[in-house]
């Protein structure tokens, strides 16, 4: 079965967490799997930071839900 989470721009954050956590893992945890896969140096405060400022970017999305096991489908509003 597989589940669906609609992300919203205002609780990314927490809900980024909550999908880190519902696979096992802490957002630390998280960042540094995506570092490893994608051969990135940079920081969960950095990843933070991005979430906060609202400049993630959508390839880093992308890679934090390939990591979790998810893709992104864009929808169009019903």
């Amino acid at each position: 079965m597989s589940k669906e989470y609609k992300l919203e721009i205002e609780n990314i954050g927490s809900q980024l967490k909550f999908l880190a956590s519902v696979h096992g893992c802490t957002m630390v945890q998280l960042k540094e799997k995506v570092n490893n896969t994608y051969g990135k140096t940079d920081s969960v405060r950095n990843l933070s930071n991005k979430i906060k400022n609202k400049t993630l970017r959508v390839s880093e999305l992308a890679e934090i839900a390939n990591i979790l096991g998810y893709e992104i489908i864009l929808k169009e509003f019903s």
